[in-house]
């Protein structure tokens, strides 16, 4: 028996598609810090350009080995001649004498060729210029190398970051319902008469005070999260979730004591210099190799040519040529042009030495501000753990010697002040941690 589809439940069907793919969509991603990471590394727009320079770089490889590529050219000409030049001269008597009239070139000339030039030996200006290529390709992998670890970094803070703004707006919520709880308290005890009228106008004006700190809470987190997306190119309505908290970063004890020597090992940024050094002397011999060194080229070529008064093209005469030889060519003398390149050259490698001193110690540097920072920090992360405890702790007695009548509502209060500020004190101690450690692996290369 054939059984026919309502129209209700068709078009039912299609609502409950639609409204299933709509339930699909508004789902927030969950986006981890290692999800952060890999999404960064293919979306975010400084590494797209650090790729596009690296398709450049493989370009300028190939233009390198098409100097030792021959080259063939095709060339098509036509002249019209309006004014021909004519010489006048006298027949001989065995011509019948008289005089006539010579022309040395036709109205129209019509000329096609075809040349090739094969450098045989530039100077070694060829084999040079493919290494610099090929070097230049390795200092732009390297500023990529350099991206990528500067963008972990930047990552790192701004995931951390909006972690800590998440916690922050929790943690300033907990303490606006932990005030507000006490109000209600302190609204019971009043109308059993137990506290007077001051305690709760005090207790409402703590409440009233602290609301603008949980809206500065909650734009902080939306800066934060909306930073966080740009960085990672997410697209506008994308909503998403941090799953880790500030103890998924491994912090943990720095015990290396070579953080130097890992440094010069592995920074990218010395890599980059050392690369150009050896650019910078390829560019030295190729300006030496500018006077007295032979340039020599295969050459050949086939011409066609033909002189006619009109154009008549399956008439034409064509006159055929087609040649081969050796070029030969020795720079003597160019006005001391390529002597002060070649010194041009020796200053930017003086320069770049410099550079790679500066660069050298700027290094030290960061370790050893990263090592300060991450010592200091780790120690406050302890002291604001046990400071929350405790905190923590005196508010609960207060609360309990408040409502037996042992305590005055200021000293409630000054708990839950307190137990905030010891909270808030935790989470930047934390924040500091994690990007002092960043900051220290950063500087050793391990980014």
């Amino acid at each position: 028996m054939k059984i026919e589809k309502s129209p209700f439940w068709i078009l039912f069907a299609i609502l409950f598609i639609a409204m299933d793919a709509m339930t699909s969509h508004a789902q927030p991603l969950q986006l981890s810090f290692s999800d952060a990471w890999e999404i960064a590394q293919t979306q975010n727009a400084k590494m797209r350009q650090a790729r596009l320079e690296m398709d450049r770089a493989e370009a300028q490889v190939g233009e390198a080995y098409a100097g030792a590529m021959p080259s063939v050219s095709a060339t098509g000409y036509y002249q019209r001649n309006f004014i021909i030049p004519e010489m006048v001269t006298e027949l001989p008597p065995e011509f019948g004498g008289g005089t006539t009239t010579f022309k040395f070139q036709q109205d129209n000339l019509f000329s096609g060729s075809v040349e090739l030039s094969q450098p045989i030996y530039v100077a070694g200006k060829v084999g040079l210029a493919l290494k610099i290529a090929k070097l230049y390709r390795q200092v732009t992998e390297e500023r990529l190398a350099q991206t990528k670890s500067e963008l972990k970094l930047q990552i790192t803070q701004l995931y951390f970051g909006a972690v800590v703004a998440r916690e922050w707006e929790r943690v300033s919520q907990e303490t606006y319902d932990q005030m507000r709880a006490h109000l209600e308290k302190v609204e019971n005890m009043y109308d059993e008469g137990l506290v007077s009228e001051y305690d709760l106008i005090r207790s409402r004006v703590e409440l009233s005070n602290f609301y603008p700190q949980v809206i500065s809470a909650q734009t902080a987190r939306e800066v934060a999260f909306e930073a966080l997306s740009i960085a990672l190119d997410l697209p506008k309505d994308q909503d998403f979730e941090l799953t880790d908290d500030l103890t998924s970063y491994p912090i943990g004890d720095e015990v290396a004591e070579n953080h130097f020597e890992l440094a010069l090992q592995h920074r990218s940024e010395i890599k980059q210099i050392d690369q150009q050094q050896r650019i910078l002397d390829n560019l030295l011999k190729i300006e030496k190799h500018g006077v007295w060194w032979p340039n020599i080229f295969l050459v050949g070529g086939y011409s066609k040519t033909a002189q006619e008064p009109d154009f008549d093209v399956d008439n034409f005469y064509w006159m055929e040529n087609l040649y081969g030889g050796i070029s030969l060519t020795i720079p003597i003398f160019d006005g001391f042009k390529a002597k002060n390149r070649a010194q041009q050259v020796r200053v930017d490698i003086r320069e770049l030495n410099l550079q790679r001193e500066q660069l050298i110690r700027g290094i030290n540097l960061e370790i050893i501000q990263a090592k300060s920072r991450l010592r200091e920090a780790m120690k406050n992360v302890k002291a604001q753990q046990e400071g929350v405890q405790l905190a923590r702790k005196g508010l609960e007695i207060a609360e309990v010697r408040y409502e037996n009548g042992l305590a005055t509502q200021l000293e409630v209060l000054d708990a839950q002040v307190a137990l905030n500020q010891a909270n808030t004190n935790e989470l930047s101690a934390y924040y500091d941690a994690i990007t002092a450690k960043a900051d220290l692996e950063k500087a050793m290369g391990k980014f």
